[in-house]
């Protein structure tokens, strides 16, 4: 393309832009979860960092969406899809929560409970997760070329290529260099149906997938037919073809935003911006830290100064014990208490052995309290074999009922059995209950068993990759 079709491709994508600006600008400030327009205002916020990455800096259309996607939006869609509900608005939203709220554990657990979903599409999965099944998944979607192509196909082709190529940020490792070609040809035909059934929504995504496979594939004969339907209002309608009438932002803003994807990586060619880096972020033990930063704000009874410090401690890996002047003595139901809350801690358990000078203990029958005091005690401690068939099955019960004490016992025994990864409705159930522990306005007795709660549920579902063996 010349740089005169380059500069008439930008301007009409501003064009596009500054619709789309005007609109959401007059969305309410604090916009609600169940605004008509979250779906269009998230699907904006998906393709913000998009244009930003193409452009090679960052791209007015993600200031402005930051000023309505805001933090506490995210964090209340994220309660809501943690709670079960899954409409596409609040899938959406998930999906762009990341450019304001990467570091709540709300919508970071949210996220992790949509990837688990086997009911969602798998691109939608996808961008949530790089867990190789999925990855294998969508290649052999992209693949496959279809008997009948429909608008849905198309858009399941082109979200899946798009997650695999982070938009252009990297190229994927396939399981071989055909598959390439295969995906290639897949994309023509499909551009062939777009272009013939006249959908805008189709040429584009194709448009901008073509690209990903080859920056210098021709899109003039695609672009063409796009930018002749621009509306006066400066939006994108359904269907190629003219049309005068402006547009309402929940009519439009999916066409247009595509449009304006595709125009930007036909102008610009390729991702210029810094490459996405995929976190690993263990919300659970991020979720334990706030709530022991929340705990140790609060004014603590003399009375739990003892129990307080080692869960603190527990949790953040800090001597809290000498911060809040804990006792150093404690009665034999105290003591079994905190044996509990520091097993297979080996930083908790230590603080505590050596404040309240406590002797080695002699061998004894392998109860439960028995071997989580010899682990205090600094007595050597053996870990079982992995967890029993008829254990897992009474706790994956206990969270499908919503059993909460049933459930914490169950996780309880599993801590003295080998590291597992627990069933899906487990770690489920274990995220509603830190959502809770977040939420909820506790007193300090409630705090601090949440707080166990959740450093017990953050060592089995998100174990430290090199754990220590003993105490």
């Amino acid at each position: 393309m010349d740089g005169s079709l380059d500069q008439l491709m930008r301007l009409l994508s501003n064009r596009g832009l500054e619709w789309l600006r005007q609109r959401i600008m007059a969305l309410p400030e604090a916009m609600s979860v169940d605004h008509p327009d979250l779906g269009a205002l998230a699907m904006v916020g998906q393709a913000a960092p998009v244009l930003s990455g193409l452009r090679g800096r960052i791209s007015p259309m993600e200031v402005i969406v930051m000023r309505r996607l805001t933090p506490d939006l995210v964090r209340a869609g994220a309660i809501r899809v943690l709670e079960g509900a899954r409409t596409p608005d609040l899938v959406r939203l998930m999906l762009a929560g990341g450019l304001v709220a990467c570091d709540d554990p709300l919508w970071q657990m949210a996220c992790e409970t949509l990837a688990e979903d086997a009911a969602l599409p798998l691109p939608q999965r996808l961008a949530l997760s790089d867990d190789p099944a999925l990855l294998a998944q969508a290649e052999r979607v992209l693949t496959t070329s279809p008997r009948r192509i429909t608008p849905d196909h198309v858009t399941t082709v082109a979200q899946l290529l798009m997650q695999l190529f982070h938009y252009g940020a990297r190229r994927p490792r396939l399981s071989q260099a055909r598959a390439f070609t295969q995906i290639f040809d897949h994309l023509r035909r499909l551009a062939d149906w777009a272009q013939a059934a006249g959908c805008t929504a189709s040429v584009a995504q194709v448009a901008f997938c073509l690209r990903l496979l080859d920056e210098d594939y021709p899109l003039a004969e695609m672009v063409s037919d796009l930018i002749q339907v621009q509306r006066p209002d400066g939006s994108f309608p359904a269907r190629l073809g003219f049309g005068t009438a402006d547009q309402e932002l929940a009519q439009a803003a999916g066409p247009t935003v595509l449009v304006a994807m595709a125009l930007h990586m036909a102008a610009w060619r390729r991702w210029r911006g810094a490459a996405p880096v995929w976190l690993q972020p263990h919300p659970l033990r991020t979720a334990t830290r706030l709530l022991a930063d929340r705990l140790a704000r609060a004014p603590i009874p003399d009375t739990l100064a003892l129990h307080a410090a080692t869960s603190l401690t527990r949790a953040t890996g800090q001597d809290w014990l000498r911060r809040l002047s804990a006792p150093r003595g404690a009665e034999p139901a105290l003591l079994a208490d905190l044996a509990r809350v520091c097993f297979r801690d080996p930083i908790s358990a230590r603080h505590l052995r050596r404040w309240l000078d406590l002797p080695r203990l002699p061998a004894g029958p392998a109860t439960l309290d028995r071997v989580e005091a010899a682990w205090l005690s600094g007595a050597p401690v053996l870990i079982a074999s992995p967890l029993p068939p008829a254990l897992s099955a009474l706790w994956e019960r206990a969270a499908r009922t919503g059993d909460d004490v049933l459930f914490m016992d169950c996780a309880r025994i599993a801590l003295h059995h080998g590291d597992g990864v627990p069933a899906p409705v487990i770690r489920d159930r274990a995220r509603r209950l830190a959502a809770r522990a977040l939420t909820a306005q506790d007193s300090v007795p409630d705090m601090l068993v949440s707080l166990d709660r959740l450093s017990l549920l953050a060592q089995l579902l998100e174990p430290e990759p090199a754990a220590a063996a003993a105490a």
